[in-house]
C-alpha cells in the first residue's frame, strides 16, 4: 500500500484529500535503504507535492485524556507537518464527542483513484509498514489492508471527505473534483458505506449505518462459508447473526472463520467471551473457528528462535467467494454505530475470490495456486488445521518457523484484560 501510495502521490496533478485516525508526519513510505527512506518521508512528500497541487488533511482532534492518541500528540503531529510542508491545508476534526473518535482511513488523488482500508499512515502503536512475509522485526508486526479504488466510487470517497472537511472548517466551497480519466473499462460493482453517527454532523443529521446494513445482510445470505478477519470481535448484534448462521439447518457444508489478534490492545475479554459463544454455538460440529497470526524467526535466547503474534488490524469480510468488504470498521459498536467509519464493498466474485486468496496463500504459506484450486472448506478443514498444529509445534519446542503463519486462537483469563473492559464498558461503547 504505502509503495503503490507513495507513487500516486508523487503523480498528483491537481489535489490530495487524506483523512485518518492519527499520523506520523515523518514516517517513511518505502524501506529497504536509507536512499528509499530518506526520499519518501512522508511530510517532506508532501512538502514536494503541495507545491503544485492542494493538499487536505483531516485528522481526529485525538482523546482529552486516558486514551491514546491524545490531543497534545495530534497537535505535535500537526505542528510537524505544517513546518515541514507549510502550503498543506490541516484540519482537525471535533466533531465527535468524548469516547467518540473519527476512524475513516482514505485518501484520493485528482479524483481518480482512492484508498480505503484500515491503514492510517502512521507508526502509532505499531509500524504499520509490513509485508507479507511478515519477518521478525522490531515491534510489532502489522497485517493489515487497503484497497485501491478507480471509477465512479471515488466520487463517494471525494464526497465524504469534502462533507467532513466543509462541517470542520465552517465553509462550503471544497466539492468533489470531476473524473478526468477517459478509462470505463471497469467492471467491479462496488459501494462506498459509511458509520456516521447520529449528530455528528449536520450533512447526516440522522446518521448513517451502512457499513451495519451489508455486513448484516452478507451474513444472512451466507451459504458455504464466511470469512473475517478483524481487530476486535465485540459487537453483540454481529455475534448473534453469526450463531444463527452457525445454526441454520443446511444440507452441504458450512463454515465461519476469525482471524483475531492474539492479543488485541484493549478488549481482549470481549474477544475471548465471543469466541466462547460462538464455539458454543458450534458444538463441536466444526463450523466455527478461530486463528490468530504469529511470525517467527532467530532471536536472541537458548533456542535461537523466537515467535511474536502479527497485530491483526485489517477489517476485511468475505463471504462464499461472492462479497467482500474491505474498510475501517472494526466489529464493535464503535464500528458499525457510534464512530466514524468508512468501507467499499462489492458483489463480485472474481474480486472476492482473489481476495481471499491472496490472503490464505499469505496466512498458510502455500502458493496461491494451490489455494486456487482447492476447495474453501476443504481447506479450512485440513490446510487451516494443519497449519495452526505446525506452529503450535514450532512455538512449544521453539525451533525453525514452519512456512505457515496461523495459530489458533486462545482465549484467555487475563484478570488485567477483564479490569481494563470493566473501565471501557464505563465509557466506551462496545
Amino acid at each position: 500500500y504505502f509503495r503503490d501510495l507513495h507513487a500516486t502521490l508523487l503523480s498528483a496533478r491537481e489535489r490530495v484529500t487524506i483523512c485518518g485516525w492519527c499520523l506520523t508526519p515523518l514516517m517513511p513510505l518505502q524501506r529497504g535503504n536509507r536512499e528509499k527512506e530518506a526520499a519518501s518521508v512522508f511530510a517532506e512528500v508532501l512538502r514536494d507535492v503541495s507545491e503544485r497541487v492542494d493538499v487536505y488533511v483531516l485528522l481526529w482532534c485525538g482523546a482529552p485524556i486516558v486514551f491514546e492518541p491524545t490531543q497534545e500528540s495530534v497537535k505535535q503531529a500537526v505542528e510537524t507537518l505544517k513546518r515541514i510542508a507549510p502550503r498543506v491545508q490541516c484540519a482537525i476534526d471535533h466533531a465527535a464527542p468524548f469516547s467518540h473518535d473519527q476512524h475513516q482511513k482514505a485518501v484520493t488523488v485528482d479524483g481518480d483513484v482512492a484508498y480505503v482500508g484500515g491503514m492510517d499512515i502512521s507508526t502509532f502503536q505499531g509500524d504499520r509498514w509490513d509485508t507479507s512475509e511478515h519477518r521478525l522485526r522490531f515491534g510489532p508486526n502489522w497485517h493489515d489492508v487497503q484497497v485501491r479504488i478507480r471509477g465512479e466510487a471515488v466520487d463517494d470517497v471525494q464526497s465524504n471527505f469534502c462533507q467532513r472537511w466543509n462541517a470542520t472548517v465552517g465553509w462550503n466551497e471544497l466539492e468533489p473534483l470531476k473524473r478526468t480519466t477517459a478509462d470505463r473499462s471497469w467492471t467491479t460493482p462496488a459501494q462506498i458505506v459509511r458509520t456516521i453517527p447520529t449528530g455528528f454532523y449536520p450533512f447526516a443529521p440522522d446518521g448513517e449505518y451502512g457499513i451495519y446494513h451489508v455486513l448484516i445482510a452478507a451474513i444472512r445470505r451466507a451459504e458455504r462459508y464466511i470469512y473475517l478477519e478483524n481487530q476486535y470481535l465485540w459487537a453483540p448484534e454481529i455475534v448473534d447473526e453469526l450463531r444463527d448462521a452457525i445454526n441454520r439447518p443446511r444440507s452441504d457444508r458450512f463454515r465461519v472463520v476469525i482471524v483475531l489478534p492474539a492479543k488485541a490492545y484493549s478488549g481482549k475479554y470481549d474477544n475471548d467471551e465471543h469466541v466462547r459463544a460462538l464455539a458454543d454455538a458450534d458444538g463441536g460440529r466444526g463450523i466455527f473457528s478461530a486463528y490468530s497470526l504469529y511470525a517467527g524467526g532467530p532471536a536472541i535466547g537458548n533456542s535461537g528462535f523466537r515467535y511474536l503474534p502479527i497485530y491483526v488490524h485489517a477489517k476485511v469480510s468475505i463471504v462464499d467467494d461472492e462479497w467482500f468488504s474491505v474498510g475501517s470498521a472494526n466489529l464493535n459498536g464503535r464500528g458499525i454505530a457510534t464512530d466514524a467509519e468508512m468501507n467499499v464493498h462489492g458483489i463480485d466474485p472474481d474480486v472476492a475470490r482473489h481476495l481471499r486468496i491472496r490472503l490464505w496463500s499469505e496466512h498458510l504459506g502455500i502458493s496461491e495456486e494451490q489455494v486456487a484450486i482447492a476447495d474453501p472448506c476443504d481447506l479450512l478443514d485440513s490446510a487451516w488445521k494443519d497449519a495452526a498444529r505446525q506452529m503450535e509445534t514450532a512455538i512449544t519446542s521453539m525451533t525453525l518457523p514452519p512456512a505457515c503463519m496461523v495459530r489458533t486462537y486462545i482465549p484467555g483469563q487475563n484478570v488485567g484484560s477483564r479490569a481494563l473492559d470493566l473501565i471501557q464498558a464505563a465509557t466506551l461503547e462496545h
